[in-house]
């Protein structure tokens, strides 16, 4: 159970932090005690207390993890992994450049990290067997393949294996008044139908999902204001209809009683928890600083997850999202590559003189890579390679883990697979990925069925 110390007076907090609840008036303390659960408020938030971890014989590497993930594909050719002496229709459009590694190239449109390569790992080797976006997606962020494709929907995700986010705010739950996994913007195809979900260790595992772009002008969390449309007298109304309802059915379900009370309470903490309340008020940020990320809702939300790794988050995913550009993907990348660009080269640093890079994981994953061959249509789905990025934690800098082949098309060197990455991601939290648990009806499940953490990751620096 939480333990809250004095409210803070909420009429007292900065005018960017109000707003970044919604500019809809802010109840006093008082009225917050009156009515009690904030559910009743038209409050939307889901639970966020966890479990304490499991006793594990591994050490923890990380405090939080920073996942950007790039729905839809990324190029490896046209980014990490160029072919600059393949012929035409695999090489593409762009040149490369130099980066600080002697021999390695990225595309011409990455020249910050380019530059900054001593900082991260490139894994240029992962691969698996899935073409579909969401199934892809699926493997990408549990390490288990999706039983069912039909899972597009929110009504179904509760049948699916936890996200690793989940799994992390089961085991580790949050300290500072904010849910252990949040996922920002939370504006993308895959946050609408469900794919960032805790499956069934139950909705009290599930993100935040932010939804809202922080580089918005009037950006503020809806999600954390009261429905203006909801009457305090209705609101009354649904608190002692609540209270009576909880009474007749407390002794028959008191175990699912106890965590609507706990998600309750987490709800309250987070509306009343000045840290909290802190880590939404982008707009506190030097004007240098919010520039330094790119006035782009990536750049945002990257220096959105700063915040919330100073706050005191575990999990945090970045949904960026259309990279699947098929005929279109030579103009697009034109566009999104000096955004990550940007975005990814000014995280790392920011975390670095803050002094939080050596306990901040921060990755760069995606569904799949391109075809090698560009067609009438572009470069397609190819899952047969493609890369990811590892950095911060401990992680050795400068490093090219695996290789793909001439054209792009296969692991040539140290094949590493979505299961690998999940146990390589558990790991860093001191979390043994094989070991048990339970689901809400009590089935035995294990964190992860198989996989090998990447040393060349864990390896001491």
């Amino acid at each position: 159970m939480v333990e809250f110390g004095p409210m803070d007076d909420l009429t007292a907090i900065p005018q960017c932090a109000a707003t970044s609840f919604g500019c809809n008036p802010i109840l006093s303390r008082r009225q917050i005690l009156k009515l009690g659960p904030l559910s009743v408020l038209g409050l939307s938030l889901g639970g966020s207390q966890g479990l304490q971890a499991a006793p594990s014989s591994i050490g923890a590497r990380a405090k939080s993890v920073i996942m950007v993930y790039c729905g839809g594909g990324i190029s490896h050719h046209d980014s990490f992994d160029p072919k600059p002496d393949a012929p035409p229709e695999v090489r593409g459009e762009f040149s490369t450049v130099s980066t600080a590694l002697p021999g390695v190239f990225f595309t011409e449109l990455l020249p910050r990290l380019a530059r900054q390569a001593v900082r991260f790992t490139l894994i240029r080797s992962v691969h698996h067997d899935q073409t579909n976006h969401g199934v892809s997606a699926y493997f990408m962020q549990r390490g288990y393949t999706e039983p069912d494709p039909s899972f597009d929907g929110p009504e179904k995700q509760s049948r699916s294996t936890p996200n690793i986010g989940s799994q992390v705010a089961r085991l580790h739950g949050s300290t500072n008044g904010l849910p252990p996994y949040m996922c920002v913007p939370g504006l993308s195809y895959l946050a609408q139908v469900g794919y960032y979900t805790a499956g069934w260790i139950g909705r009290a595992h599930d993100p935040f999902l932010l939804k809202a772009d922080p580089n918005d002008r009037n950006f503020r969390v809806t999600r954390l204001a009261l429905d203006e449309t909801v009457p305090t007298e209705r609101i009354v109304r649904r608190w002692n209809l609540q209270k009576a309802l909880d009474h007749w059915t407390r002794n028959h379900e008191k175990a699912a009683l106890q965590s609507v009370d706990d998600n309750y309470l987490s709800a309250l903490q987070t509306l009343t928890n000045k840290r909290a309340r802190r880590a939404f008020a982008i707009c506190d940020e030097p004007a240098a600083v919010r520039d330094a990320y790119g006035r782009t809702q990536m750049g945002q939300s990257c220096l959105m997850a700063r915040r919330l790794v100073e706050a005191g988050v575990p999990f945090i995913t970045i949904d960026d999202f259309d990279w699947d550009h098929h005929s279109r993907i030579f103009p697009s990348l034109r566009k999104q590559l000096p955004v990550l660009d940007t975005s990814i080269s000014a995280l790392l640093t920011d975390l670095s003189d803050r002094g939080l890079l050596e306990t901040t994981l921060v990755t760069i994953f995606t569904d799949f890579g391109r075809t090698p061959t560009i067609s009438n249509t572009g470069r397609d789905h190819w899952p047969g390679v493609f890369t990811v990025l590892f950095a911060g934690a401990g992680v050795p800098g400068g490093q090219i883990v695996g290789a793909s082949d001439a054209i792009g098309a296969y692991p040539t060197e140290r094949p590493v697979s979505p299961k690998d990455l999940a146990a390589t991601l558990y790991q860093f939290f001191g979390i043994d990925p094989f070991q048990e648990y339970r689901s809400v009806e009590g089935r035995p499940f294990k964190v992860l069925d198989e996989g090998q953490a990447i040393g060349e990751l864990l390896a001491a620096h």
